[in-house]
């Protein structure tokens, strides 16, 4: 009989530790590797045609090197947030009397509609002029700055 409690209890136990750790607060799409949003700031956003186009981090800042953030496309009606189909992502800085120095940059789709996660190399410090071309031509452009 106190075999079978103690069993009982056990059981209980690890019923309640497998559902508190499924339970834990994921990000929305449901992948390990994108940021929840609620512990993002925000940097720039810029409207192109019907959509809010808006580049977050969890800093609210991007720095020279490697930089990882994220772009989301809402429709300007109604906030929500939307696909766009491919990303396509050019950074360039100004350099006077040089040709523009090219920064690395690409995006993955994150699992959530509309939002896409985005790895970049920014190698110097200063202001990169960052294109963002989507949908059917659609395109945002952004000075970022990298500290």
């Amino acid at each position: 009989m106190r075999m079978r409690i103690i069993l009982t209890v056990i059981a209980v136990a690890m019923v309640a530790i497998t559902l508190t750790a499924c339970s834990g607060s994921g990000d929305a799409g449901g992948k390990g590797g994108s940021t929840e949003t609620s512990n993002l700031k925000q940097i720039q956003q810029q409207r192109a045609g019907e959509y809010l186009v808006t580049v977050l981090s969890e800093t609210g800042q991007l720095k020279q090197g490697p930089n990882k953030f994220v772009l989301e496309f809402r429709k300007a009606s109604d906030n929500q947030l939307t696909d766009v189909g491919e990303v396509q992502l050019n950074a360039l800085m100004p350099m006077p009397g040089m040709s523009p120095m090219s920064g690395g940059a690409g995006a993955t789709p994150s699992g959530t509609p509309g939002r896409y996660d985005i790895e970049s190399n920014f190698s110097m410090v200063g202001t990169w002029n960052f294109t963002v071309k989507f949908g059917s031509g659609q395109q945002a452009r952004f000075a970022l700055k990298a500290q």
